[in-house]
C-alpha cells in the first residue's frame, strides 16, 4: 500500500509542477521517483563540436556562462541570507535544455526500476491500486503514466542522494532568465538542506528499512521553506518582471491524462506545509523553520498545525497475522494520515479525507500474496477519539458507497461487506477500524472466526 506511493514521490524535491498549480523514483530528487531499468539511454545528437558536456545518460548538458556564474553566486548569497545558513560546499548543478531535462527525468527514474523492487512487488503495487479503485492501469501501462508524470511535473529538481541541482534553461542565451533564477533559489534552498542536515543518509536509511513513513512531513518542512524563499526573492521584482518571469515558464505539457489522485501528495507538501510553516515563522522567525527540518513531524501534524505544536504522534497498532490456506504474508507497514486522501480524496473530497486523515491515531496493515498471485489486504486503524474513529470510519463507507464497481452489499461479521471483482469488509467495533480486501469471496468464510480480532 505504501511503496508505490512512496516511490512515486520520494528522490526528488522539486519546485514547482506545470501542469499543476500545485508544485512523487530514480537515484533521489526533490520529488518524485519510483525506479526503474533501462538498457538503453538516447539523447539528441547534436555536432560534437559544440557539446559542452554529456550527464551520465549521455545527454546534453549546458554551459553556465561567466554571467550565469555571476547571478548564480548572488542567487546563492542571496538564500544564505534569507535562511540565515551558509553552505558547507559550493552547489553542484546540471543545466539542460528543456527536452534535455524531461529526458533526464525520465532515464534517471527508469534506471533503477528493477533494483528497487523485489520480484512481483511492483505487479503487487499496481493491482493494490487496482483492489483500492484507484487505477484499472496494468504494471506496464502504469509505469508508463509515471514516466509521463516524471516528465511533465516539475520545473526543476534537487537530487537527495547525488546532491546535485538540475534545471532547464534557454539556450544561446548569456544570463538566467527570471523564471529559472526564482527556480534555482528554490532548488539551491533545498541544496542547503542538503549540506545542513544529511538528507542523503536519511534516505538511505529509509530504503534500507523500507520503510518511508518519515518522508512527507519532513518533505513538506523543506518544500515550505524552499517556496517562502523563493517568495521572497520574487517579492523584490516589481510588476513588469513579474508579468515577464511568468511569460518565461517552460510548458511541460503531459501527454497523456494522468490520474489526479498523483497530485495528492503535493497538496500536503505545497499548500498544508506552507500553512504550518507560515505558523512556525510566525512564532520564531527563519531561525525557528530551519530548526524545523531537523524534526520527522507525521503527515498528520502537516494536516493540522496544533498537533504539529503539541508533539502528538501516532499510536502503535498491532494488527494480527491472518491464517488463511495458500496465502502468504509478503508486506506490512503502519498507516499514515497522508494515506487516508491518497485513497480516499477522488471520491469523497479533500475536505472529507483530510478530516478523516487529522484524527487518525494510527494504523498498521499487512499483505498476503497466495500462489496465483491474488492479493489480500488487511488495515486496522485507530482515531484520536471515538469521534474521530467513527468519522474514519463513516469516511471508508461513504467511499465504499459511492463507487459502482461493487454489485452488492451485505452486513457480515459486525461490518459492511461490498462484493465485486475486489471485495471490501469494514468494520468499526468502537476501538478500531478494521478493513480487508480480497479477490477472493470464499476468503471471508474461511477466516470467519478471525475477523474480529486482527
Amino acid at each position: 500500500m505504501r511503496k508505490k506511493l512512496i516511490t512515486l514521490l520520494a528522490f526528488i524535491l522539486i519546485t514547482s509542477c506545470a501542469s499543476e498549480d500545485i508544485e512523487e523514483t530514480t537515484t533521489p530528487v526533490s520529488e518524485s521517483t519510483t525506479s526503474s531499468s533501462t538498457t538503453t539511454t538516447t539523447s539528441t545528437t547534436v555536432p560534437e563540436s559544440t557539446v559542452f558536456a554529456l550527464d551520465e545518460y549521455g545527454i546534453e548538458l549546458i554551459e553556465m556562462k561567466p554571467e550565469m556564474k555571476e547571478q548564480f553566486d548572488d542567487l546563492i548569497a542571496f538564500v544564505e541570507k534569507r535562511t540565515g545558513l551558509t553552505y558547507t560546499e559550493y552547489p553542484k548543478y546540471e543545466l539542460y535544455t528543456s527536452n534535455g531535462y524531461q529526458e533526464y527525468n525520465e532515464l534517471s527514474f527508469l534506471d533503477n526500476f528493477e533494483e528497487d523492487y523485489e520480484e512481483g512487488e511492483w505487479e503487487r503495487s499496481v493491482l493494490s491500486e487496482n483492489m483500492w479503485g484507484l487505477s484499472t492501469a496494468s504494471p506496464e501501462g502504469m509505469k508508463n503514466l509515471l514516466v509521463e508524470y516524471q516528465r511533465c511535473a516539475s520545473s526543476g529538481s534537487y537530487n537527495l542522494v547525488d546532491k546535485v541541482l538540475r534545471v532547464p534553461v534557454k539556450t544561446n542565451q548569456q544570463k538566467f532568465n527570471l523564471w529559472e533564477q526564482s527556480v534555482l533559489v528554490h532548488e539551491l534552498t533545498h541544496t542547503l538542506q542538503g549540506q545542513i542536515i544529511d538528507l542523503a543518509g536519511w534516505y538511505d536509511e529509509m530504503k534500507e528499512k523500507d520503510d518511508f513513513s518519515d518522508y512527507a512531513g519532513r518533505r513538506s518542512i523543506m518544500e515550505a521553506q524552499a517556496d517562502l524563499v523563493q517568495a521572497r526573492w520574487e517579492s523584490g521584482l516589481d510588476q513588469y518582471d513579474r508579468t515577464a518571469m511568468n511569460s518565461q515558464q517552460p510548458n511541460f505539457v503531459c501527454r497523456v491524462q494522468l490520474p489526479t489522485y498523483f497530485y495528492i501528495p503535493n497538496e500536503l507538501y505545497y499548500s498544508f506545509g506552507p500553512q504550518l510553516v507560515k505558523q512556525i515563522n510566525n512564532q520564531g522567525g527563519m531561525e525557528a523553520i530551519n530548526e524545523a527540518l531537523y524534526q520527522l513531524p507525521t503527515a498528520e501534524q502537516i494536516y493540522e498545525p496544533e498537533k504539529y505544536f503539541s508533539g502528538e504522534v501516532y499510536e502503535n497498532v498491532i494488527i494480527e497475522d491472518l491464517i488463511v490456506a495458500d496465502y502468504n504474508l509478503v508486506k506490512e507497514g503502519t498507516i499514515g494520515a497522508l494515506d487516508i486522501p491518497y485513497i480516499l480524496q477522488d471520491t469523497i473530497g479533500r475536505g472529507a479525507s483530510v478530516t478523516a486523515a487529522i484524527g487518525l491515531g494510527g494504523g498498521a496493515w499487512k499483505d498476503y500474496v497466495n500462489s496465483s498471485q491474488q492479493l489480500m489486504m488487511s488495515l486496522k486503524m485507530t482515531g484520536d477519539t471515538p469521534e474521530d474513529l467513527e468519522e474514519i470510519y463513516n469516511a471508508y463507507l461513504a467511499w465504499a458507497n459511492a463507487q459502482q464497481r461493487f454489485t452488492s452489499v451485505e452486513s457480515f461479521e459486525g461490518g459492511t461487506l461490498y462484493i465485486g471483482d475486489t471485495n471490501v469488509w469494514i468494520s468499526n467495533d468502537g476501538t478500531y477500524v478494521r478493513m480487508l480486501l480480497t479477490q477472493d469471496l470464499e476468503i471471508f468464510n474461511e477466516i470467519i472466526t478471525q475477523m474480529s480480532r486482527f
